[in-house]
């Protein structure tokens, strides 16, 4: 009887932290799928001194490189000095409940030749910082 109430015990707290830890990793890998995008802007801001005005990433594709990203949404900030890239996470399986029709972005700006990349929960449809990487927890 002892065996068995240790056991729940145990599993009551192993479960959510297993749940927190993939849909953690499913929002790492989502980041990972912009890494071809950053040295992108990067080339870019090099060559042209702007990230750019359109709208676009050129790259729609993405997409289609993970399974629990719905949508990737690029805009150009005023004056050229950089970029917002809103991630929404898909709404259906297999993304984690916690983390499904969610939002985040990442905040790109270029300022005395350096470009620093900062990630956070969105405005609208925020994802809680527990699930974004220790990299963009503030």
């Amino acid at each position: 009887m002892i065996v068995v109430a240790i056991i729940g015990v145990l599993a009551s707290i192993a479960i959510p932290q297993y749940q927190n830890y993939t849909a953690r990793a499913q929002v790492s890998e989502a980041l990972n799928v912009l890494s071809g995008v950053k040295s992108e802007l990067g080339e870019r801001y090099a060559m042209e001194g702007s990230f750019g005005q359109d709208n676009s990433l050129g790259d729609e594709s993405l997409v289609s490189h993970t399974q629990y990203i719905q949508s990737i949404d690029y805009y150009a900030a005023e004056g050229g000095e950089g970029v917002d890239i809103g991630i929404r996470m898909r709404n259906e399986a297999p993304v984690s409940q916690a983390i499904r029709n969610t939002r985040f972005r990442i905040e790109v700006r270029a300022s005395e030749g350096a470009i620093t990349w900062r990630c956070m929960p969105a405005e609208q449809q925020p994802m809680g910082d527990q699930y974004l990487p220790g990299s963009c927890r503030s």
